[in-house]
C-alpha cells in the first residue's frame, strides 16, 4: 500500500518520520523508501509504513504509473 499526495513535501516529511522513529541512522539503513512520480499526473507516492500512519490518501498499487516500455 502506499501514500499519495500532489504534495511531494508530505511524502518527504512522512519518509523523515519513519526514518526517525525506525534509527535509520545510515549504519545499515538509510532511508524508508524513494518517492515515486506519476508519469503523467502531478502526483507522488511513497510506500506506506505499517507503524506509522498519516492522515494521506492511500493507494493499494501503482499500476499505471510507469511508462509501459519501462516495465
Amino acid at each position: 500500500m502506499y501514500y499519495i499526495s500532489t504534495n511531494r513535501e508530505e511524502l518527504e516529511l512522512y519518509a523523515m518520520l519513519v526514518e526517525k522513529g525506525e534509527r535509520y541512522d545510515g549504519r545499515f539503513t538509510v532511508k524508508w523508501a524513494n518517492i515515486i512520480k506519476h508519469k503523467d499526473e502531478n502526483l507522488y507516492a511513497i510506500l506506506k509504513h505499517d507503524k506509522y500512519p498519516a492522515e494521506l490518501e492511500t493507494l493499494q498499487d501503482l499500476n499505471g504509473w510507469f511508462d509501459s516500455e519501462l516495465i
